[in-house]
């Protein structure tokens, strides 16, 4: 069994206020459609979540009072995001069942029943980013989060994060032209400076998730969703261009 998430950056724009993109949703939609293995979806939220969430202070936990209005809209704006990828994962040929976090988080809590009970009837659970409560207080949960929890859980075979880049490299690729590629690194080594954050936290946070994650699994693949043939080949178990944490 395996694990995928979907970034937000590449099923999204994520400067542009609930904008699909499509293009690169439906190719994703298509190489999972290919391959038949038991397997758990995440998505992340783009620029259906962080705009908004980002505008209304709500990248910390906090009190409900006073937010009621901004965190009704991040949720249902997720929904809608989640809604419009489960009809195209249908589309294709992808079992998917919706599962919305809200549902079953409470606070720090989790109760994957449900996922399990859609996983042995032959479906794919669709989880994402969102926003879960407790008593009088809210919080983001990243798509990353839910992995590491899913993880702990299912002890998947391999975890996927499928992003806008190619993996891991020993620089920003966005700010810096030469930089390098990591193919592949074992989770201690892993070290990661803060280039900026979204309402889900840095890239430092996302990578002190896999660290943890690699105690669950075999291995965590970091792959170009962009390049959906790479997704296919590491679904397969394959080689393609990527890190491979272990």
């Amino acid at each position: 069994m395996k694990i995928v998430k979907l970034g937000g950056s590449v099923i999204t724009y994520k400067e542009k206020y609930k904008a699909v993109n499509f293009k690169h949703l439906r190719n994703l939609c298509k190489i999972l459609a290919e391959n038949d293995e038991k397997k758990i979806l995440i998505h992340g939220a783009g620029s259906f979540g962080h705009i908004q969430a980002m505008k209304a202070s709500l990248d910390k936990p906090g009190p409900i009072r006073g937010k009621e209005s901004p965190i009704s809209r991040v949720i249902t704006d997720v929904s809608e995001l989640n809604s419009l990828i489960a009809d195209e994962l249908n589309k294709y040929g992808v079992r998917a069942i919706s599962i919305p976090p809200h549902a079953i988080y409470k606070g720090y809590r989790s109760d994957f029943g449900i996922v399990d009970l859609v996983l042995n009837n032959g479906f794919v659970p669709l989880l994402y980013g969102d926003i879960v409560l407790s008593k009088g207080r809210y919080r983001i949960i990243s798509g990353d989060e839910i992995a590491l929890d899913l993880s702990r859980k299912f002890s998947p075979d391999s975890v996927l994060f499928v992003t806008d880049v190619d993996g891991l490299y020993d620089s920003d690729p966005k700010v810096n032209r030469k930089a390098k590629l990591i193919p592949s690194i074992f989770s201690k080594d892993i070290s990661v400076v803060d280039t900026g954050k979204d309402a889900t936290g840095s890239m430092a946070g996302k990578m002190e998730r896999i660290k943890k994650m690699v105690l669950y699994t075999n291995r965590v693949v970091i792959l170009n969703g962009k390049k959906p043939d790479r997704l296919l080949a590491a679904l397969k178990g394959e080689g393609t261009r990527s890190t491979v944490i272990t």
